[in-house]
């Protein structure tokens, strides 16, 4: 923390930071560094990503309340996998399951008891019918609703766009020097 305190503050001073290892940010190591594990550093950046975003809520576009306590634990009940475990059962591994770009910031009770273990095409289809502004509400959570494949369950196709969506937004966010 004593080196990160330093960095952030020699950034808010103007200058540029310098890192000590290759900073890579694309699809391909997004992918293949993404098995979430909410004490790493390189999830924590996404996670941090998803929520500068304000996630919101899917039933109402209300703001997700994020507890600290909470997120600090992979096992944290804001942290939803977009396509549920017991649905992806027996259809990919674990480690594209279990994936940074699998995992959304909601609220506990949209996770527990809504969505369950509904595949997306399901659940989502309700979220519509509540929810008119539902298309904003999952750019909030850096999924296109009309390009990501989630009314088909293409889960494949999801993990591919989502990639590309948050390597383009870390992107714009961090300097490359």
């Amino acid at each position: 923390m004593g080196q990160d305190i330093k960095r952030i503050n020699s950034i808010l001073a103007g200058n540029q930071p310098r890192y000590e290892y290759e900073v890579n940010i694309t699809t391909d190591e997004i992918i293949e560094h993404g098995y979430f594990s909410a004490g790493r550093s390189f999830i924590k950046s996404i996670l941090c990503l998803y929520a500068y975003q304000e996630p919101k809520s899917f039933i109402d576009n209300a703001k997700v309340t994020m507890d600290n306590d909470w997120l600090k634990i992979a096992t944290s009940r804001n942290y939803h996998h977009f396509f549920p475990k017991k649905h992806m059962e027996g259809k990919k591994g674990d480690f594209y399951v279990n994936h940074i770009l699998n995992i959304t910031i909601v609220d506990d009770f949209l996770n527990k008891r809504k969505i369950r273990t509904k595949a997306p095409s399901i659940y989502m289809k309700e979220f519509q019918e509540q929810n008119p502004d539902l298309k904003a509400t999952m750019k909030t959570h850096l999924i296109d609703l009309d390009h990501f494949g989630v009314f088909e369950d293409d889960f494949d196709l999801f993990f591919k766009k989502r990639a590309e969506k948050v390597s383009e937004e870390l992107n714009e966010r961090i300097v490359m020097k």
